[in-house]
């Protein structure tokens, strides 16, 4: 799909927009006040040791089901489509932050792979299934995927945050990285949920509700395709669908 093209534009944040076609399933009209994320990475990332001593929300996020789903559909904000904003570039995120001794990285192979608390090595060592194809995956040679891309939140709107907000969002250990195996990650790139979601179906909603708690936290928006895709992933349908 061709995507229109301005630079550095805002985002259009229209209330309502076009319903497509009855056949399928519409977002919602409505939409209420979203919160701000936390603004320091303090707060953010080096609290991760002490919120995972009662379980880490990193690998949970993802697994929720139709009820959390439609919840977040009627949160989040919608916009028609997904215009590209020129001029983005990975280096405008930032690198990996620290988090204790760690990196952000490492803290979400520890989550994942360990015990929720980042080992003296700074990694994990077990083996999980991966939650974008469901095969058996390691710690060693995966990627750190971004599951709300950062070239999509540049086009939705993190190209008018300031440098400080893209690095918090892209250290976002707990909502935003998962550890994938490198082909899929490669293969997803920066698409959105209306262009790619997990091969295995019985995926798709997780991934739709962790990709929402992104968008929802960060007060991102989603696209009407991207709504559509989610819903139908997650059989979220409103009352007129």
């Amino acid at each position: 799909m061709a995507r229109l093209f301005r630079v550095f534009a805002p985002v259009p944040r229209p209330d309502r927009f076009r319903r497509p076609s009855p056949s399928r399933t519409s977002p919602p009209l409505s939409r209420v006040a979203l919160r701000r994320p936390p603004s320091p990475i303090l707060a953010v990332l080096l609290t991760f040791a002490a919120v995972c001593l009662g379980g880490c929300a990193g690998a949970e996020a993802g697994r929720g089901g139709t009820d959390e789903a439609a919840g977040l559909l009627a949160t989040v904000r919608v916009v028609p489509e997904r215009v590209t904003v020129l001029g983005y570039d990975r280096a405008r995120f930032g690198g990996w932050a620290k988090v204790g001794a760690c990196t952000a990285r490492e803290a979400v192979l520890a989550e994942w792979f360990g015990d929720g608390a980042p080992d003296p090595e700074c990694g994990g060592r077990g083996v999980i299934a991966d939650p974008y194809t469901g095969d058996d995956l390691g710690p060693e040679g995966t990627d750190i995927d971004h599951v709300y891309p950062l070239a999509a939140a540049w086009d939705f709107g993190a190209h008018a945050w300031d440098a400080r907000r893209r690095r918090e969002f892209a250290n976002d250990v707990g909502l935003n990285l998962v550890p994938v195996a490198s082909a899929v990650n490669r293969e997803k790139s920066d698409l959105t949920p209306a262009e790619w979601l997990p091969a295995p179906r019985d995926l798709r909603c997780g991934y739709s509700v962790r990709y929402l708690n992104v968008a929802v936290e960060w007060e991102l928006p989603v696209s009407v395709a991207d709504w559509e895709a989610m819903a139908e992933a997650c059989g979220v349908r409103t009352r007129t669908g």
